[in-house]
């Protein structure tokens, strides 16, 4: 029988669980997690706090769930090693012997910058139930939020506190909000969106220190600018887990090294998700996650089965209550590209096609669901849009 030990539990680790079964059910399959509850989505914990969800509703996939996929689960059980050369999986005083397969999981961890006082009381970050829980608590007793990032997690979280009761003020470094899926255009829409909300914004607003004695008060710019506040979450962005496997000698760089297999630079061990990039790319999203993790599961049920195709950045999602998609290159910076836009801010619209060569190479579409879906179509579907030019955001 084959052995097959996941580190993880994320949506990588459990996309590859269903992809093995699909193939092989007599897989002896056993899942490692630091931990203490089964898998939940990420977006789940924004409706948490929001209290559009209670605890048990955030977990997606209980125990049931790999109880059904005869999968033996192992929670709050981090690995510290992995053997590189008979491929086992230690946990603290404990080896878990020999495995034919390994597939590494462990996603990413919330980037927080060099901000002085980072680390006093009143300070978090959000990337697990446990952040989300100690979050929702604090909001209750707190007289303004400072959310430190205008990316979809910080506008996102400013709006779910605001939901339920908050007073949320976002700052931001750079001059948009979600930088990596908008342009200038769809933020501007984005920002009246949040004012119509109640939610300030300030931009061009680099977070230099936090002050107060043991507990937070605020916030000082790189300026000199201050905002009192006695509760701040950082939502900078993330970076991979690599640890694990520095500490195991794998191969990495930002990221868990892997090949076009998805395989590590140790046979029989294979990265997927947030935690590993291929030929020096990465991407911190959804898709990327479910594509490497299916690459990997079919080569670990067959070993050299299946080759990775590049993944079109893609974002589609509800912020503050607007469809958006976010798909491809949305901000061209050479002559070869052509852009098409139409904005209606009052009703929260914007959308933009952005094409080379007469296909369609990317775009937004914010506030209306259909024509995020014909744009997702036309670019991966690479089609021709030179008599289109017109029509490009009309539903038939």
């Amino acid at each position: 029988m084959t052995r097959v030990g996941i580190v993880g539990n994320g949506v990588a680790a459990t996309t590859a669980i269903r992809e093995i079964r699909k193939s092989d059910e007599s897989f002896d399959i056993e899942i490692f997690t630091d931990e203490r509850w089964g898998y939940y989505p990420r977006p789940n914990l924004i409706d948490y706090i929001a209290g559009r969800r209670t605890g048990e509703d955030v977990v997606q996939f209980g125990y049931d769930w790999y109880l059904k996929n005869d999968v033996k689960v192992n929670l709050a059980s981090p690995i510290t090693k992995i053997g590189t050369k008979d491929l086992s999986l230690e946990t603290f005083g404990n080896s878990h012997g020999k495995f034919d397969r390994i597939l590494v999981a462990v996603g990413s961890h919330p980037f927080v910058p060099p901000i002085q006082g980072a680390e006093k009381k009143g300070v978090h970050v959000l990337r697990t139930l446990d952040d989300a829980i100690d979050i929702r608590e604090a909001v209750k007793g707190a007289g303004r939020e400072i959310v430190v990032g205008g990316g979809i997690l910080g506008v996102e979280l400013a709006a779910a506190m605001k939901q339920v009761g908050g007073d949320p003020i976002i700052v931001t470094n750079v001059d948009t909000l979600l930088p990596l899926q908008l342009d200038a255009g769809a933020s501007s829409v984005l920002l009246h969106r949040l004012e119509e909300m109640g939610i300030t914004v300030l931009l061009n607003f680099t977070c230099n220190q936090v002050i107060g004695d043991v507990s937070v008060a605020g916030v000082v710019s790189s300026k000199g600018d201050t905002i009192e506040g006695d509760l701040i979450v950082v939502a900078t962005g993330v970076r991979s887990n690599t640890y694990l496997a520095r500490q195991s000698g794998l191969a990495v760089s930002k990221a868990i090294a892997v090949d076009n297999h998805m395989e590590t630079s140790a046979k029989g061990i294979y990265a997927a998700g947030d935690c590993m990039e291929c030929d020096g790319e990465w991407y911190g999203i959804i898709p990327w996650a479910v594509s490497t993790s299916r690459i990997a599961a079919r080569n670990i049920v067959e070993p050299g089965s299946a080759n990775f195709a590049r993944v079109t950045p893609q974002n589609t999602l509800q912020v503050v209550g607007i469809d958006l998609t976010s798909i491809g290159i949305v901000r061209p910076e050479t002559p070869e590209f052509e852009s098409v836009v139409q904005i209606d801010r009052e009703q929260g619209r914007y959308f933009k096609a952005v094409i080379k060569n007469d296909k369609l190479v990317g775009g937004i579409a914010m506030g209306d669901r259909k024509v995020s879906m014909k744009l997702r179509r036309l670019v991966t579907e690479e089609v021709d849009v030179s008599d289109q030019r017109q029509t490009l955001f009309e539903i038939e």
